[in-house]
C-alpha cells in the first residue's frame, strides 16, 4: 500500500481509511485513482478483519470528478472508454463488497465524485459540505453515476439535480436523502457510527447487499447503457472544445 500516489490508506481495529488525497487536482477522478482505490478495495474485501472502510478528502474538497487535463490529454483514445467502465466497476464495488462503506464529506463533492457517495453505504457530511452534478453544462450527462444515484434519492431528484447544475448544501442533500447525516462533527460522528457498526457480521452486511442488489438491479446492460453514453458524449466535437475552452481559458460554453 505505500506505492499509492492518489490516496492514503490506514488500517486500524477494524476500520480501513481511505482518504483520497490529489490536493493538486482537487480530488479529481484519473486512471490512477481508480485503479488505486478499486486495488485497496479488493485487499480489503480479501481481509477478514476489516469490517468498515471510511473514505474522505479534506475539509475543502472530498471529490470533484472526472480530471478534464486528462480528458484534453487523451482526447478521443479509447482510454475515455476503459476509465468510464472501470469508474462503473469501482462503483459497484463500494455498492456490493461485504464491507460497510462511510463517506465522511467535510468539503466540495462534485459530478463523479457523487457517485461515490451515492454508492456508499452511510453518507456522514459536515455543515459545510456542498453536493453538484455539472456535467450538463458542458454537454456531458452523469450518466454513470445516474443508476447509483437513482437508487439512493429517486428518479425525479437524480434528475433534478442533473438539470439544475448547481450545489446544493448539506441540510438539502439530506432533505432528499443523499445524505445520512449532518453533523457538526464529522469525526466524532464517524467514531460513534463505526462502534456501533463493528459489532455486525460481514456476512449479514454481504446478505443485506445481496439482497437489495436484487430489489434494485444495477445490471450489465445498464452498465454498457451508461459507459456507452458518457463515452460517446466525451469524444463528441463539441464536449471536446467545451472541456478544452474552460481548463485553457477558465470559460464555460456560453462565455464564448
Amino acid at each position: 500500500m505505500n506505492t499509492l500516489s492518489t490516496i492514503e490508506v490506514i488500517e486500524k481495529r477494524g476500520v480501513l481509511l481511505i482518504k483520497l488525497s490529489r490536493p493538486e487536482a482537487n480530488n479529481s477522478i484519473n486512471t490512477i485513482f481508480i485503479k488505486e482505490i478499486l486495488k485497496v478495495f479488493i485487499y480489503a474485501e480479501k481481509n477478514t478483519l476489516i469490517k468498515i472502510v471510511v473514505l474522505e478528502g479534506n475539509q475543502n474538497v472530498f471529490c470533484t470528478g472526472m480530471d478534464f487535463n486528462s480528458v484534453i490529454s487523451e482526447g478521443r483514445d479509447a482510454s475515455i472508454r476503459v476509465d468510464s467502465n472501470e469508474y462503473y466497476n469501482m462503483l459497484k464495488y463500494i455498492s456490493f463488497c461485504s464491507k460497510i462503506i462511510i463517506a465522511k464529506v467535510d468539503g466540495k463533492v462534485n459530478a463523479g465524485g457523487i457517485g461515490i457517495i451515492a454508492a456508499s453505504d452511510i453518507v456522514i457530511a459536515g455543515g459545510q459540505a456542498t453536493f453538484g452534478l455539472s456535467e450538463a453544462l458542458f454537454g456531458l450527462l452523469p450518466a454513470c453515476v445516474m443508476p447509483f444515484l437513482i437508487k439512493r434519492i429517486g428518479v425525479q431528484k437524480a434528475q433534478w439535480m442533473t438539470l439544475m447544475t448547481q450545489e446544493i448544501n448539506s441540510k438539502r442533500a439530506y432533505e432528499i436523502g443523499l445524505v445520512d447525516e449532518i453533523t457538526s462533527n464529522t469525526e466524532n460522528t464517524l467514531r460513534r457510527s463505526v462502534l456501533r457498526l463493528l459489532r455486525l457480521e460481514s456476512s449479514t452486511v454481504l446478505d443485506l447487499k445481496d439482497y437489495m442488489s436484487k430489489l434494485w438491479i444495477i445490471s450489465d446492460d445498464t452498465q454498457k447503457l451508461a459507459v456507452d453514453k458518457i463515452t460517446s458524449l466525451v469524444e463528441s466535437e463539441k464536449v471536446q472544445s467545451n472541456i478544452k475552452n474552460f481548463v485553457e481559458n477558465g470559460k464555460f460554453p456560453w462565455d464564448k
